[in-house]
């Protein structure tokens, strides 16, 4: 799941008034626009007790099941895969040798408008098979009786989804079961999120909401509804969203790192601060959002050696950025501080060094 950001160097740094919207609300993107191969897919393995597990094998396989890449989840149950293209793809946790079920999610990368990055975040919660070889069923936290008719209706808008041009009729399976069954949690949070994936942020909130009404410990659920609002420009309501999908998931590199930037737009430096560190030692430093988010914060505050090391840093990660030259200029800026005529005059000389770029 997941969302897209694209910062122009003019607007992220405010010297310009804009607002941040995110084009594909459930994966972050970093905020340079960067060459082809700079998607990523990180995620995060833990069993039915929400314990990480380390140590186990996950392969990255393309769109005809072969395996192009394997690491191995780390001693908090991280693992990531870097410098990936446009395209399908499929995330499968082996765990031969162990007592826990194998699982396999999907992933679609796509850049927004063809540029930036597209970062994708997996949570595998895994079950276990007993000596019988039944499987138990893994995280259960919330447990529904569904009609049989309404079942079988969120299973098809399940199927469906796994094919990119059945989405329409995937929804109007979703819909049918929550019609059938109106208390159909599953079915209310993959309708939300899904409606976040396609924009359709209205229409997302008030599912999202009625899911949370059923169960208020939905991560998932939570994190969607803070995306939604954020893009509708409900910055309070966002907050507290992403407040409970960190209480939630404190190790989701989205939600802390979606915090950050939700409460740097409401002027709250200290906490945005600690959100936005929080995500970036949860991607291993890795993140290029949050070192541009955190150039923007020290911005604001005037710590511009802060702001020119985030800054280097964020280049460090992306090497390859369109704009390097820009921000390089900028990072001279920020380290001499010198502002000749005033702020005023750097922000003319930006426009004009950005119409050049």
């Amino acid at each position: 799941m997941a969302t897209h950001i694209f910062l122009s160097v003019l607007v992220t740094l405010n010297l310009l008034p804009a607002t941040i919207t995110p084009t594909r609300p459930l994966s972050i993107a970093s905020p340079v626009t960067l060459q082809t191969n700079s998607n990523s897919i990180s995620g995060h393995v833990s069993n039915d007790q929400r314990m990480p597990l380390a140590d186990l094998r996950v392969e990255l396989l393309n769109e005809v099941d072969s395996v192009i890449r394997t690491v191995k989840t780390d001693g908090s149950g991280l693992f990531i895969f870097r410098k990936l293209s446009d395209g399908t793809f499929h995330v499968r946790v082996q765990t031969s040798g162990t007592n826990y079920v194998s699982q396999t999610k999907r992933v679609d990368l796509a850049r927004p408008h063809g540029f930036g990055a597209a970062f994708e975040e997996l949570d595998f919660v895994l079950g276990t098979r007993d000596n019988a070889g039944s499987i138990a069923r893994p995280g259960v936290v919330f447990v529904q009786e569904v009609p049989e008719p309404a079942r079988k209706q969120f299973q098809k808008a399940s199927d469906l989804l796994e094919k990119s041009n059945r989405r329409q009729e995937a929804f109007v399976a979703l819909k049918s079961a929550i019609d059938l069954f109106p208390q159909y949690f599953d079915a209310l949070e993959m309708l939300g999120t899904e409606q976040v994936k396609d924009r359709e942020y209205e229409a997302a909130i008030t599912v999202l909401t009625k899911a949370l009404q059923i169960n208020s410990r939905a991560y998932a659920s939570s994190f969607a509804l803070g995306v939604a609002q954020y893009n509708l420009k409900q910055l309070q309501p966002a907050i507290e969203s992403f407040r409970r999908a960190v209480l939630l998931n404190e190790k989701s590199i989205n939600a802390n790192l979606w915090l950050g930037i939700a409460l740097r737009q409401t002027s709250q430096p200290a906490e945005a601060e600690r959100y936005l560190k929080r995500a970036d030692v949860l991607a291993d430093s890795k993140l290029p959002d949050a070192h541009w988010q955190l150039a923007l914060l020290y911005n604001q505050l005037k710590r511009y050696k802060e702001a020119a090391d985030e800054l280097e840093t964020c280049l460090k990660v992306q090497p390859d950025a369109r704009d390097i030259e820009l921000i390089k200029k900028l990072i001279q800026r920020f380290r001499s501080r010198v502002w000749p005529r005033g702020h005023e005059f750097f922000i003319h000389r930006l426009h004009r060094c950005y119409k050049s770029a």
